[in-house]
């Protein structure tokens, strides 16, 4: 009973996060994602990051599209996952451009494997952005229900990868605390329209 309440109140939760994120008017939306990005594009220049891994906007999420944009101009490894369905894990793709996107699962905009670079070096991504409806300043993060990203945390700690995790979100999506199950996967910080923000640690 406890877990079936649990994840009846994620459920109420993302309903609410979706319908606030949904409600950002569009030039409001816009303005963020450039600042959100501009601000993502600065700590990765400062961490000498050659290798990040993203994802394509989708819905109301906030626009990524000037970051992924960016790392191609500088010549960054680009990355950007494919979700297979079947296992419900991430394929990672280097793209070279967004012409590489086409509808995938669940009609996200994702790399076509006919056309991108699949991507094995776990160990070698030197920073992730996550998707997600919330965050907290804790790391805790409110994600879609697939665990996709949940699965995908693990296999990067098995493979060895150390990278940051890091949400990138609207600051609306930023919220006090969320309710978190062990298999949670949770973030180092997050970046939103007002700058980078870590991890704040208890007490």
């Amino acid at each position: 009973m406890a877990s079936g309440s649990r994840h009846a109140g994620k459920a109420a939760l993302r309903r609410k996060m979706a319908a606030l994120r949904d409600g950002i008017p569009e030039p409001s939306r816009r303005l963020m994602s450039e600042r959100a990005c501009a601000h993502a594009a600065r700590w990765l220049r400062e961490k000498e990051t050659d290798v990040f891994l993203a994802y394509a906007p989708f819905r109301s999420e906030l626009d990524t599209r000037p970051l992924l944009e960016w790392g191609l101009r500088e010549g960054l490894a680009v990355l950007l996952p494919v979700c297979s369905v079947p296992d419900r894990s991430l394929v990672l793709f280097r793209v070279r451009s967004l012409d590489e996107l086409r509808p995938g699962a669940y009609g996200l905009p994702e790399p076509d494997p006919a056309r991108a670079e699949r991507w094995e070096d776990l160990a070698a991504v030197g920073a992730v952005f996550v998707p997600g409806l919330a965050f907290a300043p804790d790391g805790s993060r409110l994600g879609y229900g697939g665990g996709y990203y949940d699965r995908f945390a693990e296999r990067m700690r098995a493979a060895g990868g150390a990278a940051p995790w890091m949400g990138l979100a609207f600051g609306l999506q930023i919220v006090p605390g969320l309710p978190v199950e062990p298999h949670d996967a949770r973030v180092d910080g997050y970046v939103t329209e007002e700058g980078v923000h870590f991890v704040r640690e208890p007490g």
